[in-house]
């Protein structure tokens, strides 16, 4: 019979040539011999594939789990990068909201500065139209001091007052503008509320035929109207 050592080295492939002709011959004499040549190349070769699978599987899950890291780096990179984006976009969208409500505030300002300009440049015009007439009222009994001046058209009818003096009226007082026509019952066309200051200027109602124009102070508490000053419109 022969030794295992020397199966194991004929699968192998380390006998020599004498070596190898007398395994083979003792393998064709005995089947357990070529039984034993089966199971030392069945062994060597599962020895063999276990020790090529092992780094092989090793350096598969190496590889894979380098693939993850840098799809990790890569996810992470790019999160941040949104996150950056989402907090630079929705700043500027505050900056540019903030922008569009300051350029609407100077808007309103410009607008309203302009139909300020465009008043006062139509009241200067009326003021000094050749057809505007001036009318100073003159104070009554109890307010002789006081006086204003209406401006009026005769045409048109329109009329603004501007206040000279005009004394303080008590709390929760206010003045009346009255306008006479024959026949009729007087007509209010205008209210001048407290703080009233010298060189006021006020846009009464338009009237026509008038003939009278009286302001009165009212005191709502005590319902009590007192004559302040007046004057004639007729010629």
């Amino acid at each position: 019979m022969i030794e295992k050592g020397l199966v194991d080295q004929y699968v192998l492939g380390l006998t020599t040539e004498v070596e190898n002709t007398e395994v083979e011959r003792m393998a064709n004499l005995y089947p357990e011999i070529q039984e034993q040549i089966n199971e030392a190349r069945n062994r060597i070769c599962s020895k063999f594939n276990r020790n090529l699978t092992q780094p092989a599987l090793r350096s598969s899950l190496l590889t894979k789990r380098r693939v993850l890291l840098w799809c990790g780096v890569m996810v992470s990179f790019f999160s941040i990068g949104f996150c950056f984006l989402c907090r630079e976009h929705f700043s500027l969208q505050e900056i540019y909201t903030a922008q569009r409500e300051k350029l609407a505030r100077e808007e309103a300002k410009v607008i309203q500065l302009a139909s300020l300009s465009r008043m006062v440049s139509e009241q200067a015009d009326f003021l000094h139209a050749p057809g505007t007439e001036r009318v100073k009222l003159k104070g009554c009994d109890n307010y002789p001091e006081a006086e204003v001046m209406v401006f009026h058209c005769e045409n048109t009818g329109r009329m603004m007052l501007r206040v000279i003096d005009l004394p303080q009226l008590p709390t929760g007082s206010h003045y009346e503008v009255w306008a006479h026509k024959p026949g009729r019952e007087d007509q209010l066309v205008g209210k001048l509320l407290p703080p009233v200051r010298y060189d006021s200027l006020y846009a009464l109602s338009p009237v026509l035929n008038c003939d009278e124009l009286q302001i009165t102070s009212i005191d709502p508490a005590i319902m009590e109207s007192i004559p302040v000053c007046m004057a004639s419109l007729s010629k």
